[in-house]
């Protein structure tokens, strides 16, 4: 191949922007694709941002109609199973749908103190794997505690509501840019809804000339 069929390549970091909503499954099992991501290729830092999913969802939550929709349930967590093994036997799925919004507050929370990514994975454990209500502050703060996090500053400003109208314009942000799925990744120019396996990542930077640290991805 001569040097007029190679990509283009990129000096400068890669954006990535995950759009993401804690009580999605997909989003939980896709933390580890996207940190491997940060850690082969010369990222940007990393940005998670709220999509809300079910923004009609009760603050205190709302009962799960076992019923209605018990095969793609069902099928969604064999899926998960066979993707992300280890990270599926962890997980206890929730007896209600959960309120996500006040976490989406505790994020911002977290992003101006520079521990937005620790946060995220807590919370994410916290839901799926210790099967606390993300709804709840004293949730929240415990995830908050666990980063290095001042637990009773995050909770007055979540009794307060001072990062209630920020974190709204995010979510709004999302809808704006056309964010549909959860989770939605924008690598470089590229949005990608859904969940993807990582080599489908690697493809999507690779065609806009980002390479891999040293020339290599990590094994």
């Amino acid at each position: 191949m001569g040097d007029r069929d190679q990509p283009d390549t990129h000096e400068g970091k890669l954006p990535v922007v995950v759009f993401a909503d804690f009580v999605c499954p997909w989003s939980y099992i896709v933390q580890d694709s996207i940190d491997k991501l940060a850690r082969d290729y010369d990222v940007e830092p990393l940005l998670w941002k709220p999509h809300w999913l079910h923004p009609e969802t009760p603050r205190e939550g709302k009962p799960i109609d076992r019923a209605a929709g018990s095969d793609r349930r069902k099928a969604v967590y064999e899926w998960l199973k066979e993707l992300e093994p280890e990270k599926a036997e962890r997980m206890r799925p929730p007896d209600k749908q959960q309120f996500s919004f006040l976490a989406f507050e505790g994020l911002t929370f977290a992003e101006d103190h520079g521990k937005a990514m620790p946060f995220k994975t807590a919370v994410f454990d916290a839901l799926w794997v210790e099967g606390e209500d993300i709804g709840e502050a004293s949730t929240l703060q415990k995830a908050a505690d666990k980063v290095g996090l001042d637990a009773e500053e995050l909770g007055r400003s979540l009794y307060e509501g001072t990062l209630r109208e920020r974190t709204m314009e995010t979510v709004m942000t999302a809808r704006r840019c056309g964010i549909t799925k959860t989770p939605t990744m924008i690598l470089g120019r590229t949005m990608i809804p859904g969940y993807h396996y990582y080599e489908v990542m690697q493809t999507v930077l690779e065609k806009q000339g980002f390479l891999p640290k040293s020339g290599r991805v990590e094994e």
